[in-house]
């Protein structure tokens, strides 16, 4: 009976090994994506344990630098205030954008049937036929539906705080013995010590993005609070706390951060231009300034992913992990591209990912 393992078959040239390995990842990549995708209930809340686990030691390492009494806070106290503070404030962030994305879903209907109407008043002010494909779209928004399920979905998420604590608390646990367990899987100190300092590169990268979009969030956010306050916009601290969120989104969650503000206010005031143009206008000059100036001067371009890269994830986690998937898709993202950057083998990756093919090595 002839040999037909993998092997001899491509030693013999009847399957080309490339082929074949490739075959093989497109399997397992497959095969992951179901399992994400299957397993949300557990997954979801077990990455959202991680990153509030990693916020949670950067900020105990930055209260590590207060003294009282010219005494430096112990370990165990930053680390209980800063628990409390990121799933507090967590916690207070989702149930704000739960409640009013379920306010403005009681709305949306009200909302989009003035949109008809001024798309009806526009195409008459113009003389011309409303397009029937125009007047289908307006009406296949089903904007009531979309605010719905970003608020069920963000209550969902609150309702399982309970899971995400007891992750949280596992994970802190484990954090104990990890240089323990790094000792015994690299005996060798030499090869240690290149371990530790590449750890210590990937968390200076990733602490720098996460540092620098938070703050650039926070204070786009508050300018985009301070001009919708200024004409009086419905629902202006839900807008502002989405700016934040779809902030970490480039490109498109700015893009769309600006225009839902905007088309709320040219239909809540139809018969004045004035709140519409502020609005408009104003969160799109804070938009530009903060993503295209401040931004790249204080974290550079080497984080950047590509446009098509970032509209690919949100397709992607948004179909394995919908609403949520969407959010968190393009931080998870950047992250990999950081983590792959300082693996040579993986570099290329991380190139292919960028925006401009450069990306940190060191």
């Amino acid at each position: 009976m002839s040999d037909l393992s993998p092997s001899k078959l491509a030693h013999q040239g009847a399957i080309n090994p490339r082929l074949l390995n490739g075959a093989l990842w497109l399997g397992i990549i497959v095969t992951a994506l179901v399992v994400l995708r299957d397993g949300k209930d557990f997954f979801i809340p077990l990455l959202i344990a991680l990153i509030a686990v990693y916020l949670i030691t950067v900020l105990s390492r930055l209260a590590r630098h207060l003294r009282i009494a010219g005494r430096q806070l112990p370990v165990a106290l930053t680390m209980i205030l800063s628990f409390a503070v990121i799933f507090g404030f967590g916690y207070a962030i989702f149930e704000i954008v739960a409640v009013n994305a379920l306010k403005v879903a009681d709305e949306a209907p009200h909302y989009q049937a003035r949109l008809i109407q001024l798309q009806e008043r526009v195409f008459d002010s113009l003389g011309i036929d409303e397009p029937d494909a125009s007047q289908q779209f307006i009406r296949s928004l089903d904007l009531r539906t979309l605010f719905t399920t970003v608020g069920t979905t963000l209550l969902n998420i609150l309702g399982r705080v309970s899971l995400v604590l007891l992750y949280s608390l596992f994970i802190l646990l484990e954090l104990r013995f990890l240089q323990l367990k790094l000792d015994t899987l690299f005996p060798d100190p030499a090869r240690r010590s290149i371990v530790l300092d590449m750890l210590r590169r990937i968390d200076r990268d990733i602490h720098t993005y996460l540092g620098v979009k938070t703050a650039i969030s926070i204070i786009t956010a508050a300018i985009s609070y301070a001009i919708m306050r200024a004409v009086n916009l419905s629902f202006a601290e839900f807008w502002a706390l989405l700016i934040f969120i779809l902030n970490y989104i480039p490109t498109i969650g700015s893009l769309i951060a600006t225009l839902l503000p905007t088309l709320l206010a040219l239909v809540q005031f139809p018969d004045n231009l004035t709140p519409f143009l502020v609005v408009g206008i104003g969160i799109s000059t804070v938009q530009q300034l903060m993503g295209t100036i401040i931004e790249p001067n204080l974290m550079g371009q080497t984080l950047n992913l590509s446009p098509l890269v970032v509209f690919v994830s949100l397709i992607l986690w948004g179909y394995i992990w919908g609403i949520v998937g969407m959010f968190i898709c393009v931080p998870i993202t950047v992250i990999l591209v950081i983590i792959l950057s300082n693996f040579e083998s993986t570099r290329w990756v991380s190139i292919l990912l960028s925006k401009t093919g450069n990306v940190r090595s060191s």
